[in-house]
């Protein structure tokens, strides 16, 4: 896997994605584990999700669980912070070949503002800009990728960039294959990510951002299914995800946090 060494965030999430993108080194052959550039993540939880859980946090300073029943999620949680982890869930949204059908007709309906133009990033775009994505979501309180991954060099996947007449990134969006090969979830896509300049809220911009990745995913890599994290109380979030086809379904995201490596320094919103 081909590191180009940038990293965004606090000292401790940098610390996390570092730690994680070497772990999954060893782990990536194991498909109960899955990654899209943040973290090493349990994929398929069973009866010794707890135990997995708190190891992979203690090796990378936080974990998180996907595809967690929604029924059983809080019980989930009150055990791992009973080994004294801080734990919370989010729902897990998800949209199939209904969000495909829904982003062509947004995208047939919607247009970006004049002044901006969509870049998708790869291995020749400048560090500058990579840099300005990774600024522009954590903004927003989103906690970006490596610029490798952003890149498409070491995860299979898409990061766009809407950027105005002056070269400024003003929103985001991406999605990544994350799921082992052979994976039963091999073309299921975390999606999402997305993020939008405080100033050019309202534009829609990030409703085409979030359309565009899934038809991009769904026509380049074969993605068929496309799963993002949210809290319950992410009102607008929920909403914008809703407009696109991405919608709650039976499972949660759960996150691990090990306090002793992150300190109060969190994942993403």
């Amino acid at each position: 896997m081909s590191d180009t060494g940038e990293y965004f965030g606090s000292a401790e999430q940098i610390s996390l994605m570092q730690r994680g993108q070497k772990l999954w080194q060893l782990m990536k052959d194991n498909p109960a584990y899955s990654f899209y550039g943040r973290m090493v993540s349990l994929c398929d939880p069973k009866d010794d999700a707890v135990y997995k859980m708190l190891s992979l946090a203690s090796l990378q300073g936080a974990a998180s669980c996907q595809y967690y029943p929604i029924d059983q999620a809080d019980k989930f949680c009150s055990e791992l912070k009973a080994h004294g982890m801080n734990a919370s869930r989010y729902e897990q949204c998800r949209g199939e070949k209904p969000a495909l059908d829904i982003s062509r007709k947004v995208l047939s309906e919607h247009q970006l503002p004049d002044d901006l133009s969509v870049v998708v990033l790869d291995q020749r775009s400048s560090t500058k800009l990579v840099s300005e994505v990774a600024k522009v979501s954590l903004a927003c309180g989103v906690m970006p990728v490596p610029g490798s991954a952003m890149r498409g060099i070491s995860r299979e996947g898409v990061c766009l960039a809407a950027v105005d007449c002056a070269g400024k990134v003003v929103a985001t969006a991406s999605s990544y294959l994350s799921n082992h090969p052979n994976s039963t979830r091999a073309k299921d896509a975390f999606w999402g990510m997305l993020a939008t300049d405080e100033a050019r809220r309202g534009e829609r911009i990030g409703l085409i951002l979030g359309a565009q990745s899934i038809v991009w995913m769904w026509e380049n890599l074969g993605a068929c299914s496309f799963n993002t994290g949210i809290t319950a109380d992410n009102a607008s979030s929920m909403a914008l995800c809703g407009k696109l086809g991405v919608v709650p379904s039976q499972w949660t995201f759960i996150a691990c946090i090990d306090p002793e490596a992150m300190g109060s320094g969190s994942v993403t919103r």
